[in-house]
């Protein structure tokens, strides 16, 4: 259960931002510049900029040890995350509020030891790099902790409790609906023209008969075919480069033409009238391979399916806890768009 708990809550305390890519290169001596400014008040505390940096700074070591020296990674990690960051420091705001409420607490002894597990048995050292205090990482850390367990007990329970075998089972029924099983059909066409729709008729047969005759493949038959054609004045032949498609996607006429053929086998002559060559054209099909794609079993997907069940529910139970918190504690959102508009953007390089 403990392992559940932490997997379900990292995407959470470590949020998930784009990898840093190389930034053109400055003058090493620059530095990021914090633009700082009051965001909100959440239950009586303040939150400005600086706030959303120290988190920052913390999931930027967590996610990217190995660039904790580089000021430009960082900087692209704070230009992309502090939007996301803000909105999450909020809702843990109120998280902690009610974690003070209802006095579910975390040991100084548990925080010691996290801390130690994120930075290191030097944690002093690694804080430096960081950017942070001993005092803040503490704060942060422990607040992170409460948050955890606040998420598990009104978020993650619920949601692993909402989802039954039984829902398992229906979204492997509409994933079916959705993904039914195909054929992959690969084939070639024989398409032979004439001007006159009775030349046509008998060169067709004459070709379909000497093709199924034969165990070769159309183009192997191509010179063949050709002076076969010749010998008819105005009619001609061609052989299709091989196509591989899924039978679910093919045309109509194509599917029917080939829906019914084995392996290696020549289709029955099909003639129509083309508009667009205002020519009488008539095609033989021949199937060079069939696939089977069935859909894969119960058991092979339900693992799967179980997750994405799980994560849909749990942001369902989180839409609904926070809304709770928010209503409960008289928390307005409605100003965020004044306090966090477009425009805003706290970072610089200098």
């Amino acid at each position: 259960m403990k392992k559940i708990f932490f997997a379900l809550c990292l995407s959470s305390v470590c949020f998930a931002a784009p990898v840093p890519k190389p930034l053109p290169s400055f003058e090493g001596n620059q530095k990021i510049v914090t633009q700082n400014t009051i965001l909100t008040q959440v239950n009586g505390t303040t939150l400005s900029i600086l706030d959303v940096r120290k988190k920052l700074d913390v999931a930027f070591h967590q996610s990217y040890p190995q660039l904790i020296d580089s000021t430009a990674a960082r900087f692209q990690f704070y230009q992309n995350s502090w939007r996301h960051a803000c909105l999450e420091l909020i809702d843990h705001e109120l998280m902690l509020a009610d974690a003070e409420d209802r006095e579910i607490k975390v040991t100084d002894g548990e925080v010691r030891e996290e801390l130690e597990n994120r930075f290191g048995p030097n944690v002093m050292i690694t804080l430096d790099k960081v950017g942070i205090s001993y005092d803040e990482a503490w704060k942060l850390t422990r607040n992170e902790m409460i948050v955890q367990r606040m998420m598990w007990y009104f978020i993650h329970s619920k949601a692993l409790q909402n989802v039954t075998p039984q829902d398992i089972r229906q979204e492997y029924r509409r994933y079916l609906k959705e993904n039914p099983p195909y054929q992959e059909w690969t084939y070639r066409v024989v398409s032979i023209r004439a001007n006159e729709p009775g030349q046509i008729d008998e060169l067709a047969k004459n070709i379909h008969e000497r093709l199924t005759k034969c165990s070769q493949t159309p183009e192997e038959m191509q010179a063949e075919l050709k002076e076969m054609a010749e010998a008819y004045k105005g009619c001609s032949v061609a052989v299709s480069p091989e196509y591989t498609s899924n039978h679910l996607k093919l045309s109509e006429a194509h599917r029917s033409a080939l829906s019914n053929l084995e392996e290696k086998q020549y289709g029955e002559p099909v003639t129509q009238f083309s508009r667009a060559e205002n020519k009488t054209i008539a095609r033989i099909f021949y199937l060079s391979q069939k696939k089977d794609f069935p859909p894969p079993p119960f058991e092979e997907l339900s693992h799967k399916l179980k997750g994405e069940l799980i994560q849909k529910a749990i942001a369902a139970e989180s839409d609904r806890y926070i809304m709770k918190l928010r209503k409960h504690y008289g928390y307005d959102a409605s100003h965020l768009q004044e306090s966090l508009p477009d425009t805003l953007n706290p970072f610089s390089l200098r």
